[in-house]
């Protein structure tokens, strides 16, 4: 298997995890939302279905107090010890009981079998859940009441004076296993519910998910149109709110990778412009004198082959330099350069030039002037400019140097450019011309980009027939 069918079957493995990983987390949620959901509910509505059970019992137990009290108050007779009221006949197993004074009254069979509650002190009435002896789950009340019998007659007798301030007790417990049915009934329809909910979360979720995430497919198709042969091509911008902040941010790492790429080329070609002609002159030195030995001191011979590698040298730590720092790699480290001993190192680097050409180079330096400046970007500047100055100048002519505290230029004859030339100097690799004429290659094109890094002022003027160019702090 190729390597990019190994990186493609990784990115489809990372996918299909971040797709498992999102619907898992996403039925995790449901569920537990839905699970606490349904035990809130089913607490709730058990909870209603109870204190809708204690009110009825409730209702059943006053009127049955009522009963009593209305029997009571209007017979003088006894009240019937196992008598049930008909109102309760149809509410399957009773067990009541009434009590007065402590005193047994009234009350159904087996209520001495349950376990009866007994309302706390200053209350009036308790609630509990009781069994009888036949495993029936009952509910039961007791609840505190006074009969009022002096109000069913107009004149009380003796049994009603002895009465009238009794406290009875009454017990009432009612079979609660149709509650509890209900209950149970709810309870396995909302576990049904919870469970078809799940059973279709479980199947939309992948596809929702599946569905979600196709932009994410789509958006690595783009990526892998983007090579290194198409440092150009940007993503497109999408409507898709989570999408849009990492499209905007790949397409600027996109930017500074084509930046870079476009530095390191600019930085290759430049370096090969730069170092083509020391190379020619260190081959053009070693050939000749392998061929036709001169008889030179070999200490002197090997002098001029270290001084072009020494320019190689500069002109690629120049470049790298620049590189760096148009990078935002490197900052500048700016001191204060010494330009008049600058400027007449470069005159004697230019030396062997000047006779070559037999130019005349007219000197105008003031002692002593000094820039806040990188040196080795400064030297890079004046370097080119005065070296693209004797290069093509007219053989024979006059080149004229000036240094001052807030000068530093070089005047050349250039009878073929034109002001159209001017704006066009600065580029890289203009020349005018095919194979003669004007041209400044690489050298104006880095001793702008050396100016602008330093905030230097680098100006090129055209006047009748003279170029002029000009740096100032």
């Amino acid at each position: 298997m190729t390597t990019a069918a190994l990186d493609q079957s990784c990115l489809k493995r990372r996918a299909t995890s971040l797709r498992l990983r999102t619907t898992l987390l996403v039925i995790a949620a449901i569920v537990v939302v839905l699970g606490t959901a349904t035990l809130v509910i089913d607490f709730r509505v058990d909870n209603e279905v109870a204190q809708r059970a204690d009110a009825d019992l409730l209702e059943h137990a006053q009127a049955l107090a009522d009963v009593f009290t209305a029997r009571t108050g209007s017979s003088r007779q006894p009240f019937p010890s196992y008598w049930v009221p008909s109102f309760l006949a149809d509410d399957g197993t009773i067990y009541f009981r009434i009590e007065c004074r402590g005193q047994h009254v009234v009350s159904s069979d087996d209520v001495a079998s349950l376990a009866w509650p007994a309302p706390a002190q200053g209350q009036s009435m308790a609630f509990a859940d009781v069994v009888d002896h036949h495993g029936t789950q009952l509910r039961a009340i007791a609840l505190r009441f006074t009969p009022d019998l002096n109000a069913m007659h107009d004149e009380p007798s003796d049994h009603d004076t002895a009465n009238d301030t009794s406290e009875c007790l009454l017990g009432l417990a009612t079979d609660r296993t149709e509650m509890l049915d209900f209950q149970h009934s709810m309870d396995r329809i909302e576990f049904g519910c919870v469970v078809l909910g799940f059973l279709v979360v479980a199947i939309l979720t992948p596809l929702l998910v599946t569905q979600s995430l196709r932009p994410l497919a789509g958006l690595a198709e783009a990526m892998d149109k983007i090579g290194p042969e198409t440092p150009s091509m940007r993503l497109q911008d999408t409507h898709i709110r989570e999408l849009a902040p990492l499209i905007t941010r790949f397409n600027a790492v996109l930017s500074r990778m084509e930046d870079g790429l476009l530095r390191e080329r600019q930085f290759a070609s430049g370096v090969a412009h730069e170092l083509r002609t020391p190379l020619a002159e260190l081959r053009t030195a070693i050939e000749v004198e392998l061929r036709y030995p001169s008889g030179r001191d070999p200490h002197v011979l090997l002098a001029d082959i270290g001084e072009i590698g020494a320019k190689m040298e500069r002109i690629v730590t120049a470049l790298l330099l620049l590189t760096r720092i148009e990078a935002g790699i490197e900052q500048l480290a700016l001191q204060r350069v010494d330009v008049t001993a600058l400027t007449d190192a470069l005159v004697l680097r230019h030396r062997h030039r000047l006779q070559e050409r037999t130019l005349d180079l007219k000197l105008e330096i003031e002692p002593s002037v000094a820039w806040m400046a990188d040196a080795t970007l400064l030297d890079v500047l004046l370097g080119n400019l005065l070296g693209n100055a004797l290069a093509y100048a007219p053989s024979g002519s006059t080149v004229t140097l000036r240094c001052t505290p807030v000068h530093w230029s070089v005047i050349n004859a250039a009878p073929e450019l034109t002001g159209d030339d001017i704006a066009r100097m600065k580029l890289r690799f203009w020349r005018k011309g095919k194979d003669a004429g004007v041209h400044t290659g690489l050298g104006l094109a880095l001793a702008a980009s050396a100016a602008s890094a330093q905030s230097l002022r680098l100006e090129l003027t055209l006047h009748e027939g003279n170029l002029q160019a000009s740096v100032t702090p």
